[in-house]
């Protein structure tokens, strides 16, 4: 009795140690395959990406950096503003052109995050640099190195990956963005879609000389009975398109008093009101004298001011006539 109870213990003993190396197999297996899952998982999420969508979604603030100067962005309600090298409404096609080459980011290879590598790729001396400020205070840095023309890919790093990825080369050649790429020439601030009424008058009269109201796409004039809402639309459009010829942020007294004069006695004055009820006004100018200083002759251009803009436009005397509407213009 006391062997068979002996060599029971011991079965017992053995299916337990077996059991339990079988358990401790499986269980080390399941931990292997659950992080070897998420290292592959994390290996195809950088290979998409290794800029986060929500990151690209709420920037409001873009420092840019590449061999032809630094620009400094940052997004005021619904507007973005040049702050760096200087204080001017920014070209939103030109933020818009670098927030969506980073978010369509595609890598081909990673490398080590490694100095060898750096110089290797040149990220040592960087052709691009971006920074990326978020409304949560959050920043992301993009530095991209050699870019290679062979094969159209190029080498860049992103703060919180100890990497060097390898990606398509951007869209749009970032590496030759300039001064003027980031200066907004235009006038208007709106788009003609967020336009609920259009009125324009003549000097300092309180009349209006045209009053246009849009609902919905269609137009109506309250100086007119019948228009036409295509013709109505282009004309308006046309002095939308308004590019100026200088933006003057840099103002002496002199100068200054010079605008200011002119300014006091318009030829034209606009109020818009938008969609969202805020209405911006603008100042139009007579013809002016000549200013030497700023290259300026006499009598062919105009200044022009606006209510959500800091400083003056200089308008070249050929978009003058954008702002006479006769009803010829838009009727059917």
């Amino acid at each position: 009795m006391k062997g068979y109870s002996l060599k029971t213990r011991n079965l017992v003993s053995t299916w337990f140690s077996l059991s339990f190396f079988l358990l401790l197999i499986s269980y080390l297996g399941f931990i292997e395959f659950f992080q070897d899952s998420r290292h592959q998982e994390s290996a195809v999420s950088l290979l998409n990406n290794p800029i986060r969508s929500d990151i690209i979604s709420n920037v409001n603030a873009i420092k840019f950096k590449n061999r032809l100067g630094s620009y400094t962005m940052t997004k005021v309600n619904d507007s973005w503003i040049l702050k760096e090298p200087r204080v001017i409404p920014a070209k939103e096609t030109t933020v818009k052109q670098i927030l969506d080459s980073l978010g369509r980011i595609k890598v081909h290879t990673i490398h080590q995050y490694e100095p060898i590598n750096f110089q290797s790729f040149s990220l040592d001396k960087p052709i691009i640099e971006i920074d990326l400020y978020t409304k949560l205070d959050e920043k992301i840095s993009v530095i991209v190195g050699l870019i290679n023309p062979i094969d159209n890919t190029s080498y860049i790093t992103v703060s919180g990956h100890n990497r060097i990825f390898q990606t398509k080369i951007f869209e749009g050649q970032l590496e030759s963005l300039a001064l003027a790429n980031f200066i907004d020439s235009s006038v208007f601030s709106m788009p003609i879609d967020k336009i609920a009424e259009f009125k324009l008058f003549q000097g300092t009269k309180n009349d209006t000389f045209n009053h246009f109201s849009q609902n919905g796409g269609l137009w109506s004039a309250k100086k007119f009975k019948i228009i036409n809402n295509p013709k109505t639309a282009k004309k308006i459009q046309s002095l939308l398109d308004i590019k100026t010829h200088k933006i003057i942020d840099n103002q002496d007294e002199e100068l200054k008093n010079f605008i200011g004069n002119y300014i006091s006695s318009p030829l034209y004055r606009i109020e818009i009101k938008q969609t969202n009820e805020e209405t911006v006004t603008y100042t139009v100018s007579h013809l002016i004298k000549a200013i030497p200083e700023l290259k300026l002759e006499k009598k062919q251009y105009f200044i022009m001011t606006a209510s959500d803009r800091t400083y003056p436009y200089i308008v070249h005397k050929n978009f003058l006539n954008d702002f006479i509407i006769r009803y010829g213009d838009i009727r059917n």
